[in-house]
């Protein structure tokens, strides 16, 4: 133990060999002061013994008087001894290697070509393949080992690694045998550098190797990238962090530094799920890259699944590109020939010869749900307006809509054109939950018991039945009336206000349009009313706009105090004598309310628009249908439906589930778990099966997640416990475009990031031969200690100390001195 104020002082070489040596020390004081007090210190102590004895002993004999001075000296030499605290240490040289970081770019971008493709060419060397080339083929990693450890690392969304550490090989040692292994192991390059990142986040990548690594054997940091920066920190903050640690940046440039030409389908959009025998139109979107002005073609092609013939094209379409970046939109108006699941691909190509860059992007994918179940309609009127009459009778003779119709005032007996006639609002969920759409005309609520009525919100809410609010002049003012009085009848009526996407005006006097209303009004859409597709009265919405613009329009519309947050407003009454604080009054406007939506009508006098045409008329009311019953459509079961967040992902992303399901008394399903079978776009069920977890705040619900990692096609089959039911889905994930955005190297980022770091901006070509002349070695030497041994702490020390002050007491004894 070193004693506060001292240190080690090596007084001689023992031995010395090869790379260590072993030297004697003492603790001596770190101060020259310190040392001279010590030396007079040890002096002074040794007069005073000498005084001391030549003054006790001067009667003794000289021999006498030597002895017990001699052991009293020697007692207190061997403290001193002891305090100076003489060690042996042994130590030895050891070489701390220079390092060398290699970080390489592992993204979704370096699947584009390495350079500039060249006419008539169809692909080209990737810019991983590239890099793969470069590491098997060239020796710069050996070279590099000669003087450096060489970490090799790879980023994309996050960092990752050292995928691999390579060790210095000392050029001077002795030449490893035949059988020894190589100095570069060899690596699989091709599945360590497989493009798989999402986004490139370059500067955490980079801040992160520097905080890692960063210290005086570090010789630099060799990035290999596009500088594709997309995401996350950027790299001036890397850049500004490695001037901080004095680590040198040497870039490493891959891809062509000019625009390339290409086109792609940037998005396709249609409904997932439609019934047998109706329309509907497909979306697509094209975009292009330093081809505008040219001419393409777009083909769509249909596949049905489970068939192995291959897509057949149905329709095609030309187009002139746009200018760069801009999306041209293009629609096909599809009639499905059959139920089951299909395949619409749209698959685009210059008309002219071009050399695309990336051709991988030129056609996409969306998967159509053709149903033929029957639409099960509930028509629900307070009496017979003239649209219920309508309505009833459209339905009625509809092949693919089911109706059942309660008339409030129908008398006992009474006959309708529907396939069931009710004569009470549906009792129980079995009743409620058979029925898929219910549009209510100007009932009179008051007569339904409030557990039906939390029942049918229910129905919206949780099973994504679909309702349409008719209103009308006699039982909507009671309704709205009742609604903001505190009585029975407002607890009762509770629910059901929550289910208007308005707000109703409860006060009479605001509803001006008495027998003196004899004036048509048109409507005025909204824009999300212009774009809404079921209130398209032709397939194209420039000519559906001139047809509703032939309309009168309605006569009254009932009086409304504003939408409510989160519903949409679609159209609007024009009549200006019914304008108040909250605008003109709502006359169409949506909501979505769980999993349901509802969609209120301010006016039963749809039936006016029979004058322009019976079959605007029956395309407005079918479409409606279609629209509102979308939630109850896509379940497949009524007992259960699946409910993806999103039905589009992006590669690597976490897909989230939530199942809601009910038992053989529709009530809510308690299990433990509940299995969810997924098959991947290759067609092989994903092992382990993710399983579903109750979710404690809402019974019958479940929910759970896994991560895609693949593009294409997810298939998802969730069988309902304790039936044969079972609930189908599926989820599209494609390649994100973040990575796609612009594909040219981005040399001043590269030229920012290495700037004033000691580094260049290098190609693969002249790589090989500047890296090694950039990355010197600062490898450094450094002292080991293997041994330290102190020499006074032995046994027959102690013994020794003892023995000198008991033979010096002993004598003093027998000579009576003390």
């Amino acid at each position: 133990m070193t004693l506060p104020f001292f240190s080690h002082l090596p007084c001689w070489l023992l031995a010395d060999t090869a790379g260590s040596w072993t030297s004697r020390e003492l603790d001596w004081p770190d101060t020259v002061a310190g040392g001279l007090l010590l030396v007079f210190g040890s002096l002074a102590v040794l007069a005073w013994v000498i005084w001391l004895y030549r003054r006790d002993t001067q009667e003794l004999p000289l021999g006498w008087r030597l002895l017990l001075a001699g052991l009293r000296i020697s007692a207190l030499g061997g403290l001193l001894i002891i305090a100076l605290n003489p060690q042996d240490r042994t130590q030895r040289t050891a070489f701390r290697p220079s390092r060398a970081i290699v970080l390489i770019d592992t993204s979704l971008s370096m699947r584009h070509p390495a350079s500039e493709m060249t006419k008539g060419a169809t692909t080209g060397e990737s810019r991983t393949a590239a890099i793969q080339n470069w590491l098997k083929s060239s020796p710069f990693l050996s070279t590099l080992q000669r003087e450096h450890e060489v970490s090799i690392f790879s980023f994309d969304t996050a960092l990752n690694g050292p995928v691999a550490v390579l060790p210095y090989r000392d050029p001077d040692a002795e030449k490893p045998a035949a059988s020894s292994s190589p100095a570069t192991p060899a690596l699989d390059w091709i599945e360590t550098l497989q493009p798989q990142g999402t986004e490139t986040r370059l500067g955490e990548a980079l801040g992160e190797v520097i905080r890692q690594s960063a210290g005086r054997t570090l010789s630099g940091i060799v990035v290999v990238t596009d500088g594709g920066q997309n995401a996350g920190v950027d790299p001036i903050t890397a850049h500004d962090r490695a001037i901080a640690a004095k680590a040198r940046l040497i870039a490493v440039g891959v891809g062509s530094v000019e625009q390339p030409l290409n086109v792609q389908i940037a998005d396709i959009q249609s409904p997932t799920d439609v019934q047998l025998g109706d329309s509907f139109d497909l979306t697509g979107y094209v975009q292009a890259q330093g081809l505008a002005g040219r001419d393409v073609k777009v083909e769509l092609l249909a596949a049905q699944d489970g068939q192995n013939e291959a897509p057949l094209a149905i329709s095609t379409q030309n187009l002139t590109l746009p200018d760069d970046g801009l999306a041209a939109e293009l629609k096909f108006n599809i009639q499905p020939v059959g139920e089951g699941g299909w395949k619409y691909t749209l698959r685009v190509q210059p008309t002219t010869a071009v050399s695309e860059f990336n051709q991988q992007d030129n056609e996409q994918t969306v998967s159509v749900r053709v149903f033929d179940r029957p639409t099960r309609v509930l028509l629900f009127a307070g009496g017979p307006m003239r649209d219920y009459q309508f309505v009833r009778n459209l339905l009625y003779r509809h092949k693919s809509i089911d109706v059942d119709v309660l008339l409030q005032t129908a008398a006992v007996g009474s006959s309708q054109e529907s396939d069931n006639l009710l004569a009470q609002f549906p009792a129980t969920r079995e009743q409620l939950y058979e029925y898929d759409v219910i549009i209510a005309f100007d009932p009179d609520w008051r007569q339904i018991p409030a557990e039906s009525i939390l029942q049918l919100s229910d129905w919206v809410d949780q099973e994504g039945g679909g309702l349409v609010l008719v209103a009308g002049d006699v039982f909507t003012v009671q309704l709205a009336s009742a609604a903001d009085q505190a009585s029975p009848q407002q607890l009762q009526l509770s629910p059901l206000k929550d289910l208007y996407p308005v707000v109703l005006n409860s006060y009479l006097a605001e509803m001006r349009f008495d027998n003196s209303s004899s004036q048509p009004w048109p409507i005025e859409f909204t824009p999300e009313g212009q774009r809404a597709e079921f209130l398209q009265l032709t397939d194209d919405p420039l000519t559906s706009l001139a047809r509703w613009k032939e309309f009168a329009g309605f006569y009254r519309c009932y009086p409304t105090s504003g939408a409510k947050a989160g519903a949409t407003v679609l159209a609007r009454f024009s009549d200006p004598r019914s304008q108040n604080e909250y605008g003109f009054p709502v006359l169409l406007a949506e909501q979505f309310f769980g999993q349901g939506r509802t969609l209120y009508l301010g006016s039963a006098e749809v039936w006016r628009l029979r004058a322009v045409s019976d079959a605007d008329y029956d395309r407005f009311w079918i479409k409606t249908i279609r629209e509102v019953g979308q939630g109850r459509t896509k379940r497949g079961t009524r007992r259960g439906v699946l409910l993806p967040e999103s039905r589009k992902l992006l590669l690597g992303q976490t897909a989230r589930l939530r199942a809601r399901l009910l038992d053989a008394q529709f009530q809510p399903l308690a299990m433990n778990e509940v299995r969810l079978e997924v098959i991947d776009p290759a067609g092989k069920p994903m092992l382990p099966s993710p399983r579903l977890r109750p979710d404690p705040s809402r019974p019958g619900e479940y929910v759970g997640d896994f991560r895609v990692s693949q593009a294409g096609v997810y298939r998802l089959e969730l069988p309902v416990p304790e039936s044969n039911e079972q609930i189908t889905d599926e989820l599209v994930v494609a390649l994100p475009k973040l990575e796609d955005q612009d594909v040219r190297q981005n040399v001043a980022m590269l030229t920012d990031l290495v700037r004033d770091t000691g580094g260049e901006v290098l190609t693969l070509e002249t790589a090989t031969a500047r890296l090694p002349e950039l990355l010197q070695s600062r490898g450094e030497l450094f002292t080991i200690d293997e041994r330290l041994q102190s020499l006074w702490d032995r046994g027959w020390v102690m013994y020794l100390l003892v023995g000198l002050l008991a033979a010096e007491w002993l004598t003093r004894k027998l000579l009576k001195l003390a």
